[in-house]
Formats: C-alpha cells, structure tokens, sequence
C-alpha cells in the first residue's frame, strides 16, 4: 500500500486518514476552489454515501470519463485514494442484461467504470445534510458559480447538437427535484435565463453561448461540451474522451 505524507506533521502513513481521524494532525483544510468543485459534483454523479460507523463522510465520484477522474484526482490531491477500476465494460453489459434493464446488451456499447473515493473529511460529512429527506436534495442555501455550474454541467449536462441548427445547453435534473423555481432563480441570480421541462433545465441559442462563456474553459475530458462551432470536432473530442476506437 502506497504512503502518504501528512501536510501537517510530516510523517508518512499507510493510512493518513486514520492518522487524522485520530486527532495527532487537523484535517487539512480544503480551500474554497475545491469546496466549489464538490459541491458541483456532488449536484450531479457525485455522492456521499451513509457510513455505518458513524465516520466523516467520504465523496465518492463514479464516471466513464476516466481522463476527467484523473483530473479530479490530482485536484483533491491528498484528500482521494485515487482513480480505481469500478466495473468493466463487459460487467455493465452483463448486469443490464440480467436484471431485464437491457436485455441485448452488448459490452461495445458500452464504457469501462471507474471511481474516485475520497479520504474522510469533515466537509465531506458536512454535505450529508443534502440527504436528510432520505435522498439527495440541493438545499435552499445553494448558490451557483462558474465553478460549481461548471461540474454540474460536465455531470449532468449535454449539447443537443443537431444536423441542422446550433447547439443547445441542457442539464438533466436527475433526482427529480420539483421545485422549478428555485431551479431556475439559480441561473436568474447570475442573469442566465433558462426554461425548464420535463425535469431538463433548457437554455435556448443565445442563452447557451452566455452560459458557457460565463462558467469559463472546460475541464479536461468534457471539451466537447463546450464545441459551438463544428459537428466535427464535437464528435472527435467526445470519441477521444471515452477512448473510442474511431477517435482521431
């Protein structure tokens, strides 16, 4: 098992986690950039999921997207245990069909598994409170930024990109939270003015191209979502991130 040095004494540990939990060293603090990135993720695929010992929560982060994993991984420094392997290819195919979901699943339509688990931390358990009706809801304290929009947007968003006609931004509201208005007096706080239907946050044309610029450069893996100009490139980037054969 690899070693990692605690910032805060110096000493490395097998489990640095343990040696914080402990009290021997604080938590290290997580800034506010990384807060934002969280939170971000935690609106779409991220969870934190209930412990049974009663331990700070751990962040756990699933995604086919290894190349933006590997990012997020490097962002949380420390605080992850690293990028791992969750589920093949062939296992995603080989559980939808037995569970009747899919049941001429094939393993080439579909992207290997992988998972970033953070370390316990504090702020971590903190966020379990988005769980007290028993299922993740974004509280009412929510506020958006560029960042924080941005990882809900890499999660849970996706360009309808047409044959004919621009692209249009949208986000799926996946834990099929009713309350559409506070949903959108999220975008009108940062003057973003999207529609909502059918539990998809909807931003028209010109809405799209103000969304993108305002949340800023893409993080790496999702660039296609940020592809305006050209089907092409959209295509390549998003064959590139999900290691597709026909990638160029």
């Amino acid at each position: 098992m690899p070693r990692e040095t605690c910032l805060g004494c110096g000493k490395s540990f097998k489990r640095v986690g343990s040696h914080w939990a402990r009290g021997s060293c604080y938590y290290p603090e997580i800034p506010t950039y990384l807060r934002e990135i969280l939170i971000g993720c935690l609106m779409g695929d991220g969870s934190v999921p209930k412990t049974n010992d009663g331990s700070h929560g751990l962040f756990r982060l699933p995604m086919v997207n290894k190349q933006f994993l590997e990012w997020f991984d490097h962002e949380i420094g420390i605080l992850s245990t690293g990028v791992s392997l969750k589920k093949t290819a062939a296992e995603l195919a080989q559980n939808n069909r037995e569970s009747g979901f899919s049941p001429n699943a094939r393993a080439e339509n579909y992207h290997d598994m992988y998972t970033v688990i953070s370390r316990s931390h504090p702020f971590m358990r903190s966020l379990r409170q988005w769980y007290r009706s028993g299922e993740k809801r974004f509280p009412e304290s929510l506020s958006l930024t560029p960042r924080i929009a941005k990882m809900w947007y890499v999660c849970d968003g996706c360009l309808d990109v047409q044959e004919n006609g621009e692209p249009r931004a949208a986000i799926r509201i996946r834990n099929r939270d009713e309350r559409q208005e506070f949903l959108l007096n999220l975008f009108e706080e940062v003057d973003l003015s999207p529609t909502y239907n059918r539990e998809t946050i909807r931003f028209g044309v010109e809405e799209t191209r103000s969304f993108l610029d305002w949340m800023g450069n893409p993080p790496p893996g999702f660039e296609y979502k940020w592809v305006l100009d050209s089907r092409e490139r959209y295509d390549r980037l998003k064959a590139q991130a999900y290691g597709e054969a026909h990638a160029l």
